[in-house]
């Protein structure tokens, strides 16, 4: 995605704009959006945005520096989703349905956004502020999984926050192998989201508690057969 050198002064801050403006800048995210999942990040131009939001090509300077601040926006917001779904959800829920409607939540927000995935996992070696997103939602994850370890698991503080670090590093594993990488060896064991958080929830499951899942929660048999003791 091609970038501008040189940083644009005259860009117009999001909350200063009136209605009319708003809807603009949106259309050139959604575009973004679009064709970032479905171009990837270097294969995409300013001029494709504005042609695909049908917006003048000039105006896209008014609402965003350039094509990596429109990019990394879109990262921050997909992690804001996913972290608000993990702190709304209650730790009263039965422990495997907890894991599970995180991941679940995690992996549908990836999934139908591959493009900007790829964007975090790509451009973090190059700039510094897409690998501070990551690292940033993915702690703060990671810290309601360690509540989740402490108050229901019985985990000691100290070994919940361990553990949830090592459990959220498995899953952005797991993650990235399938959906950006599409490793054959994890697409075979499940491609849809539901598929793909269940194997990871079963894995989280068994790794927590020492033992499988109740067999009435599993949707996807082939997830429990996968991690079954033989």
């Amino acid at each position: 995605m091609g970038t501008k050198s040189a940083r644009r002064t005259s860009v117009q801050a999001a909350e200063k704009l009136g209605a009319r403006g708003l809807r603009t800048r949106n259309k050139l995210k959604q575009a973004a959006k679009e064709l970032l999942n479905e171009r990837g990040f270097r294969s995409t131009r300013i001029e494709d945005i504005t042609q695909r939001a049908e917006v003048a090509y000039g105006l896209f300077y008014r609402y965003f520096h350039d094509s990596r601040e429109i990019a990394h926006e879109l990262c921050v917001e997909i992690f804001e989703k996913i972290n608000k779904d993990s702190v709304d959800l209650h730790f009263t829920l039965d422990p495997y349905d907890w894991i599970y409607a995180i991941h679940l939540s995690a992996v549908r927000h990836f999934a139908e956004n591959p493009g900007v995935l790829a964007c975090m996992f790509e451009l973090s070696k190059d700039f510094d502020e897409f690998s501070d997103i990551w690292k940033a939602s993915a702690h703060d994850w990671n810290l309601q999984v360690a509540k989740f370890l402490h108050k229901v698991a019985k985990f000691p503080k100290e070994h919940a926050r361990q553990m949830a670090f090592v459990l959220g590093a498995t899953t952005e594993g797991v993650v990235y192998q399938n959906l950006i990488r599409h490793t054959q060896d994890l697409v075979k064991m499940g491609r849809s989201a539901e598929d793909v958080a269940e194997i990871i929830s079963v894995m989280w499951y068994r790794s927590i508690f020492f033992k499988s899942p109740p067999p009435n929660k599993i949707r996807n048999a082939k997830a429990l057969l996968t991690f079954s003791r033989v």
